[in-house]
C-alpha cells in the first residue's frame, strides 16, 4: 500500500495500487489523518476546498450575515401582519347539479359552471354584499367597475372536479361574509335556473293553450251544427235511427199507410242529413279525443311554469372559517430569511473577489 499525497499524480497511483492513501496537505495546516479507500471512488478535493473556503468565508462574515437575515425575518414578520396584509378567509362548497336539463351536448356539470359564471348572479352578489365599500374601492373613480370585477373574480374560485361535481371557493377578510357569499351564490344559482326552466315551461305552455283554445272553438263549431241537425230534423243517431226507421217505415205499408206521412219525412230527413251527421259526428269525436290529449300536455307545461325545484344537492355545505388561508407567515418567513442569506452571500462573495483582485494588482504595482 503506498502513500501519495496531494502533488502526486492521483491517476498514476490508482492505476498501479488497488487502494491508496491521501494525506491532505492545506496551507498553513497539515492534516495528518490518512484515508485509505478503493481506487474506484474518486474524490473531488476542488469541491471539498470550496466547500471549506465556503465556510470560512461564512465564518468570517457571519456577524453581518446574522444582523442581515435577522433583519429580513423581522421585517418580514411586520410586513405579513395584519396591520399591511388583511387575513383572508375561505368558505367553500362542494355541488352536484340536479333537474337541470343541458341545452346541446353540454353535460349538467357544465351546464352548471356557466350559470354561476353569469353577470346576474355576479352583479347580485356585488350588490346585495356592497362589495365596493367592502374591498375599499372609491364607487366615484372612472375604473371602479373594472377594478371591482378585478377583485370580485381575484376572490372566487369556481371550477369542475374530476367527479363531475362543482367547488365554489370563496376569500374574504371577514370569515361569515366568505360563507354568506358561498351560500347566496348558490341561492342566485337556483333563482337563475328556475327562471331559464320556467320561461322554456312558459313558452311551451303558451303553445299548448293556444292549441287547446283552438281545439275547444271547433269542438263548439262541431256541437252546435249537430244541434241545428238535432232539432231541425230528429237525428240523433243516424245508424241506430235508419236502422229502426226502415222496421217502423215497411210495418206502417203493412197496415193501411196510417201515418206513412211521417215516416216519410223521417226517412227524407235521413238521406238529406244523415251523412253530413255521421262526418260531424265523427269529427265531434275525433276533437274531443285530441282536446284530452292537449289537455293532458297543457297540464303538464302548467305544472313545469309553477313547479318550485332546486338544482344543487349540497355534499359539503359552507361553513365559516377559523383559520386564515393568507398569507401564510410562517413560509412568508422562512422564504425572506433563506433568500436574503443567498443574496448576502452572494454579495460577501464578489466583495471577497474584488478585494482579492485588488490586493493582487496592488502587490504586483509594488
Amino acid at each position: 500500500m503506498g502513500e501519495i499525497d496531494l502533488k502526486s499524480d492521483p491517476e498514476e497511483a490508482r492505476s498501479q495500487l488497488k487502494y491508496i492513501k491521501w494525506n491532505a496537505f492545506i496551507p498553513g495546516r497539515v492534516l495528518h489523518q490518512s484515508i485509505i479507500c478503493p481506487k474506484e471512488i474518486e474524490f473531488d478535493m476542488e469541491n471539498i476546498f470550496s466547500n471549506i473556503k465556503l465556510l470560512k468565508l461564512i465564518t468570517k462574515w457571519r456577524v453581518h450575515l446574522i444582523i442581515l437575515v435577522a433583519l429580513a425575518i423581522a421585517l418580514s414578520i411586520l410586513f405579513s401582519s395584519p396591520w399591511f396584509i388583511k387575513p383572508m378567509y375561505k368558505s367553500s362548497a362542494v355541488l352536484y347539479p340536479s333537474n337541470l336539463i343541458p341545452y346541446s351536448s353540454e353535460t349538467p356539470t357544465e351546464l352548471m359552471l356557466q350559470l354561476f359564471r353569469s353577470d346576474d348572479i355576479q352583479d347580485s352578489l356585488i350588490e346585495k354584499f356592497d362589495l365596493a365599500s367592502h374591498y375599499d374601492i372609491d364607487k366615484n373613480d372612472k375604473y371602479c367597475h373594472t377594478r371591482l370585477i378585478r377583485e370580485f373574480e381575484s376572490n372566487i374560485d369556481i371550477r369542475k372536479t374530476e367527479y363531475e361535481s362543482v367547488v365554489i371557493e370563496i376569500l374574504d377578510s371577514d370569515p361569515k361574509i366568505a360563507c354568506n357569499m358561498v351560500k347566496e351564490m348558490v341561492k342566485l344559482f337556483n333563482k337563475k335556473a328556475r327562471s331559464l326552466q320556467r320561461e322554456k315551461s312558459k313558452e311551451v305552455l303558451k303553445i299548448a293553450t293556444d292549441q287547446l283554445n283552438n281545439k275547444l272553438v271547433q269542438i263548439d263549431t262541431l256541437q252546435k251544427k249537430l244541434n241545428e241537425i238535432w232539432v231541425n230534423y230528429g237525428i240523433l243517431d243516424s245508424k241506430v235511427q235508419t236502422k229502426e226507421l226502415t222496421k217502423q217505415y215497411y210495418k206502417l205499408f203493412s197496415n193501411t199507410g196510417k201515418n206513412a206521412n211521417s215516416a216519410n219525412n223521417a226517412m227524407e230527413n235521413l238521406k238529406t242529413k244523415g251523412g253530413d251527421f255521421i262526418l260531424l259526428n265523427d269529427m265531434f269525436d275525433a276533437a274531443t279525443s285530441a282536446y284530452a290529449k292537449l289537455k293532458e300536455e297543457y297540464e303538464n307545461a302548467l305544472r313545469d311554469a309553477t313547479k318550485e325545484l332546486t338544482y344543487t344537492n349540497y355534499i359539503s355545505s359552507p361553513v365559516p372559517s377559523d383559520k386564515k388561508t393568507y398569507p401564510i407567515r410562517w413560509l412568508i418567513v422562512v422564504v425572506t430569511g433563506l433568500a436574503t442569506f443567498t443574496l448576502a452571500l452572494l454579495i460577501i462573495i464578489l466583495i471577497e473577489n474584488f478585494r482579492k483582485k485588488e490586493k493582487v494588482s496592488n502587490t504586483t504595482s509594488a
